[in-house]
């Protein structure tokens, strides 16, 4: 039912227990049979609502309180930087693009498409089809959050804030905060590359390494501070403090007073009733929110006054899009898991608030559910939801991206959802309620619009920006250890010293990559002997290499491309690659599974005087190829037996990839704008010439190594090495000292 209907039915029923109604002609006794069942119906109505209040106070839920009293100036400056594209990369995204006051805050897609889209909502749309791998979540009471995200990534608990940009967000910035997490949560979508900042070598803020917060956010109050009328705003906002002494943690502080400002909904028919007024809603409302709080079980999860618990839950939900590199497909989604390495935390997201949830569909934490009550019926039967769940309700170019993970995500179904008492004829009072959670003045936001934005940049989101080139370099730093798996490390006493640092100088519109730099303390020609033989099937090396040459590897793809790769159904045995000459048999199946490409330079070595090299290699941008004119080779680490999915093994293809599978440079780029992966730079310690089984890939002897963008240390996949520096060694056998990551 509509609110106003209901609120109109409320009124009607209310009118009828003190007032006599004129009815012309009528008989009176059916006049005085009609007053009996209202009155009855009012007195039903009251006693039901008393419930209902005593219900919520029994779980202290309590009406939505006020917003606090915010400044004037700092709400206006909050209100410029959130519409305004100056915070963007390429210029061409605001914070509001993805949660407009026009839509309900949010952005009426599945999965928001962010820099490159054109359009507002619906009508928005990406050349490419790329989209954000999450639902843009609505904006309303976020005064009453302290968990900001699907996955909780930022969240104030125990008077500490946790963030992705850990020590980067200082506690000098956390003290400029007003508002908890969410002036916290302001600081992070202006550093993802997908949703506002662009790709490597479009734009100033896109050259910033991905890890380093803090010049992302310095980049951005350089900009800002380049408008008069901005840095005369900000210090209106925060008297006594000069804009020169204030750090991006003032402009997320101002967004989220604006946010918190201009989009409280606490005006509610429920509000209303848990004030005191029996009528403010339907009995219909009450009857729904009577089974929301006591045998639908819904407020497990979805309590307090948002209405969320700001837990996480797996409620069985579908996974599509381009997922957080997660899974076989890199296209699941693993939730929480993802910043708690936690395997309870598998494919559980935040619980979603519920006010003005009939306003901000679609659904889910990636917009699974076009309809409120297709979202209401699916706790009816989790299971069965999910298993006969239709993709044609999403955007048709993710209906192709559904991942096939229903048993993985079933078996780490939420208790709380595995005997549903929720009772499908009570769907149509549950509707009603979740309608009592509307806030008429949330009806037209359109006012908190501002007609212009201090940078002069266009409000609407109807103009696309193609960036003219991308062009730039990247310093890699190169250092011990950066080997892994099965690898010989050098590290011997010179090079504990030692390294360098590689620029990687790329122009898309000049078709050209060069590879430069200097490399120090790099040992020259040395005699080394593997400890125990590291190769397979699928791989054969020397037992020693003597007088040997460097070369260098670059990966710009790591574990971030998907292979075919061919297992016997019978014996679960490994047979090959789509790369490998296989003739499989009739029992063979293919998996894609991911892997590394990777291709060589050609060969170097060091002054034996100073043990310094110099290198310089260049390559074509679209068209990566070694010195061989081969595509490189693939690297993998996955089952031999495929029955057996915790016995890892290495896996190389034999012989070089052909030319059609060269790398662009634009694949590191686009797969590092997604956030699959960084690139990375090793060298290898090969022997001279090289056989012929080793011509397009390495010798698992390696020396100095590093990526761009150089990963967080909580997040390094490499190992800390099992010696002091200045002893080489070789890593342990297969099944010592590696422990894989879990499976859902």
């Amino acid at each position: 039912m509509p609110i106003v209907e209901s609120k109109f039915k409320s009124v009607l029923a209310l009118c009828s227990l003190f007032a006599v109604v004129g009815c012309g002609d009528a008989d009176p006794v059916e006049t005085e049979t009609a007053g009996d069942d209202d009155e009855q119906a009012a007195r039903m109505q009251i006693g039901l609502a008393k419930q209902v209040r005593g219900l919520a106070a029994q779980q202290g839920m309590t009406a939505m309180p006020d917003a606090p009293e915010i400044r004037a100036e700092l709400v206006e400056l909050g209100q410029a930087l959130a519409f305004d594209k100056e915070l963007s990369g390429n210029r061409d995204m605001s914070c509001m693009t993805c949660h407009h006051p026009a839509l309900a805050t949010d952005d009426d897609l599945n999965l928001s498409i962010g820099v490159g889209g054109t359009g507002l909502g619906q009508s928005r749309t990406h050349p490419r089809d790329i989209f954000i791998p999450r639902n843009a979540p609505p904006l309303f009471n976020l005064h009453d959050l302290d968990t900001m995200f699907w996955d909780g990534r930022v969240r104030l608990h125990d008077g500490k804030m946790d963030s992705p940009a850990r020590e980067h967000l200082t506690q000098e910035m956390v003290d400029v905060f007003e508002f908890g997490a969410v002036a916290a949560q302001a600081m992070f979508p202006v550093t993802s590359r997908a949703e506002m900042r662009g790709a490597i070598g479009e734009n100033d803020l896109a050259m910033v390494q991905d890890s380093d917060f803090t010049a992302i956010w310095a980049a951005l109050m350089g900009r800002l501070g380049q408008l008069p009328e901005y840095v005369a705003m900000f210090e209106a906002a925060y008297p006594g403090t000069s804009f020169e002494d204030m750090s991006f943690a003032h402009a997320a502080n101002a967004i989220a007073a604006f946010e918190i400002a201009g989009f409280v909904a606490n005006d509610t028919p429920w509000d209303e009733m848990l004030r005191g007024d029996d009528m403010a809603m339907s009995a219909a409302a009450l009857r729904g929110a009577k089974n929301f709080l006591t045998d639908g079980g819904c407020s497990s999860c979805h309590s307090g006054s948002s209405f969320t618990d700001e837990q996480f839950h797996n409620t069985a939900l579908p996974q599509f899009g381009p997922g957080k590199n997660n899974g076989a497909t890199l296209t699941d989604d693993w939730g929480r898991y993802n910043k708690t390495d936690d395997p309870g935390d598998f494919y559980r997201f935040r619980s979603a608030p519920l006010r003005n949830i009939e306003l901000t569909a679609p659904y889910g934490h990636a917009g699974q559910f076009a309809e409120l009550e297709d979202f209401v019926r699916h706790y009816l039967d989790p299971v069965a939801s999910l298993t006969s769940w239709d993709s044609s309700q999403i955007h048709p170019a993710l209906q192709s991206t559904v991942v096939p993970n229903q048993d993985a995500v079933l078996r780490h179904l939420s208790p709380l959802l595995e005997d549903p008492s929720f009772e499908a004829q009570r769907v149509d009072d549950m509707m009603e309620f979740m309608s009592a959670l509307t806030d008429p003045n949330s009806l037209d936001l359109l006012h908190t619009i501002p007609a212009s934005v201090p940078s002069g940049l266009p409000i609407s989101d109807d103009i696309q920006v193609v960036p003219e080139n991308r062009a730039g370099a990247l310093p890699i730093e190169l250092a011990l250890p950066g080997s892994l798996f099965r690898e010989y490390q050098f590290q011997t006493p010179e090079m504990c010293d030692g390294g360098g640092t590689i620029n990687v100088e790329f122009d898309r519109n000049a078709n050209k990559v060069v590879i430069d730099g200097t490399i120090t303390g790099l040992p020259y020609r040395p005699s080394v002997c593997y400890e125990w033989y590291p190769g397979n099937d699928f791989n054969s090396y020397p037992d020693c290499v003597e007088d040997g040459r460097w070369q260098m590897w670059i990966v710009p793809r790591m574990f971030n491309k998907l292979t075919t790769f061919y297992y016997d159904g019978v014996s679960g045995e490994l047979l090959g690659s789509e790369f490998d000459a296989l003739e499989l048999p009739p029992t063979a199946f293919p998996l894609e599974l991911p892997s590394v490409q990777m291709f060589c330079t050609d060969f170097f070595e060091s002054n034996p005087g100073t043990l310094k090299a110099k290198v310089h290699f260049e390559y074509d941008y679209d068209a990566m190829l070694d010195m061989l004119g081969s595509a490189g080779a693939i690297f993998s680490l996955l089952p031999r037996n495929i029955y057996d999915p915790d016995s890892l093994d290495t896996y190389y293809t034999q012989g070089g990839l052909p030319a059609s599978e060269a790398i662009s440079f634009d694949d590191f780029i686009d797969q590092n704008a997604e956030g699959r992966g960084p690139m990375s730079i090793a060298m290898s310690y090969e022997p001279f010439p090289k056989p012929d089984y080793l011509k397009a890939r390495d010798n698992l002897m390696l020396g100095f190594g590093g990526f761009w963008p150089n990963p967080h240390p909580l997040d390094s996949p490499l190992f800390d090495p099992p010696v002091e520096c200045g002893t080489s060694f070789q890593w342990p056998e297969p099944g010592v000292g590696f422990e894989p990551t879990p499976v859902p």
